[in-house]
């Protein structure tokens, strides 16, 4: 193993770069006894990698990584629950020409995803989950500002989960990337009851559409009683949609009361753009 000095040497750069490759997630290395050490083998690869990425600089600096890799860094570093390392990643991803759709659709929710899928297989402990949530939660609220459009109101969207489902990450991430389309959001967070739903609506000034976020089907019963309330509560030409993994059709979310059925967030900011053009 190698300390960051050594490395440094090694690539002839100050002993801050190597840092910076640290972490920012270019550089695997692992903490021993408090410091940084980086293995022979890693070293070597990361050189590879440099080598090639540096004849290629062009396409570097327009986002040509691979998606995949700043998944890999970004992921590492919620893991190893490094919010600053986190946070160098997603700043170096944004340098590289990544928007912020790209950011949240193409790298934090398919790490965010990962991290989930190897605490359900058993690979990472549930504290580590919660953590890198906790870690998305607070990146987000730092990121999201940059790509807001000043003076732009096209209307409220109203974005919540529905009682029993409590994960609202996801919910922070869709209210996110859409508000940044110039939408005002009312985000009621998760494990709402179907009453304050209905509250919502009524209080809400120049509402175009609600999207209940269901990410757990024990909680299928709860979103159609919270659509129920809703359209008992709020007017007619006002849209519900449902997304999440809990919601597998179109046909499904009909059954619950909601006029569409929304795969990704992608989908839904596509689909808010069709209403606003059908009402010019």
């Amino acid at each position: 193993m190698l300390t960051l000095q050594e490395v440094a040497e090694t690539l002839d750069v100050h002993y801050m770069t190597v840092y910076r490759y640290v972490r920012e997630g270019m550089l695997p290395a692992a903490r021993v006894n408090r410091s940084w050490q980086i293995s022979r083998a890693d070293l070597k690869e990361f050189q590879s990698t440099k080598k090639s990425s540096n004849k290629n600089a062009s396409k570097a600096r327009h986002g040509g990584r691979n998606a995949a890799d700043w998944v890999d860094r970004f992921e590492a570093r919620l893991i190893d629950g490094d919010e600053k390392g986190s946070m160098a990643v997603l700043e170096a991803a944004m340098r590289s020409g990544n928007d912020i759709r790209s950011i949240y659709l193409n790298i934090l929710m398919p790490a965010v995803s990962r991290i989930g899928e190897k605490w359900h297989s058993g690979e990472i402990e549930i504290f580590v989950e919660h953590r890198a949530s906790r870690i998305v939660f607070r990146l987000i609220s730092q990121i999201t500002p940059r790509f807001l459009r000043r003076g732009v109101d096209r209307g409220t969207i109203i974005i919540g989960a529905p009682e029993g489902d409590l994960h609202g990450l996801g919910i922070a991430i869709v209210g996110d990337l859409i508000r940044c389309e110039g939408w005002r959001i009312s985000d009621l967070g998760a494990n709402l009851p179907a009453s304050e739903f209905g509250r919502a609506v009524r209080n809400s000034d120049d509402l175009v559409a609600v999207c209940i976020v269901v990410t757990m089907s024990d909680a299928l019963a709860e979103s159609a009683k919270s659509i129920a309330s809703m359209r008992a509560a709020g007017e007619s030409g006002v849209k519900y949609f449902v997304s999440g993994r809990g919601v597998k059709s179109q046909g499904q979310a009909e059954k619950l009361g909601a006029d569409y059925w929304i795969e990704d967030p992608q989908d839904l900011i596509s689909s808010l753009d069709s209403l606003t053009r059908k009402a010019v």
